[in-house]
C-alpha cells in the first residue's frame, strides 16, 4: 500500500520541481528578451545628430539631405513596396550629391560610420541599395 501513494507522490514532487524550473526558465528568458529589446532600439535609433555635419564644408547641405534619407530607411514601412522604392531613389540621389559636393572617399567614410550603427537587416539593405543605384547616376538632382 505504501508502494501506491509513494510513486504518485513522487511524481508529484517531481512535478513540481519541473514547474519551477519552467517558471524559472521564463522569467530568466523574458529578462534577456527585454534586455535585447532595448539594446536593440539604442543600437536602431542612430544619431544622425552626433555626425558633424559641418565637418563637410561645401557639401554640409549634401551630408545633411544624405542624413535625412538613412533617417527615413530607419522609419521605413517595409510592408509598402512602392514607399521603398522612393527612399531608395532618395539615398541614391543624396548620396550621388554628396559624393559630387565632396569626395568619394569622404562620403564612403560618413556612409560606413552610419552603416556600423544600424542593426535593422531591411533598413542596411535598402540603404546598400540605394548607394549602389547612386553609382549608377549620371548627375545629382537637387
Amino acid at each position: 500500500m505504501n508502494k501506491k501513494l509513494l510513486v504518485p507522490l513522487l511524481f508529484s514532487v517531481a512535478l513540481m520541481g519541473c514547474d519551477d524550473a519552467s517558471q524559472a526558465i521564463d522569467k530568466a528568458q523574458e529578462a534577456a528578451n527585454k534586455a535585447v529589446d532595448m539594446a536593440q532600439e539604442k543600437l536602431e535609433s542612430v544619431d544622425l545628430e552626433a555626425i558633424n555635419i559641418e565637418q563637410f564644408g561645401d557639401a554640409a547641405s549634401s551630408a545633411s539631405e544624405f542624413a535625412e534619407s538613412i533617417d527615413e530607411a530607419l522609419n521605413a514601412d517595409y510592408s509598402n513596396p512602392k514607399a521603398l522604392v522612393e527612399i531608395q531613389e532618395h539615398i541614391a540621389n543624396a548620396y550621388s550629391c554628396l559624393v559630387e559636393a565632396s569626395s568619394e572617399s569622404s562620403a564612403e567614410k560618413l556612409l560606413d560610420k552610419v552603416m556600423s550603427t544600424i542593426s535593422n537587416q531591411e533598413a542596411q539593405s535598402l540603404i546598400e541599395k540605394g548607394v549602389e543605384g547612386a553609382k549608377e547616376m549620371q548627375e545629382c538632382v537637387m
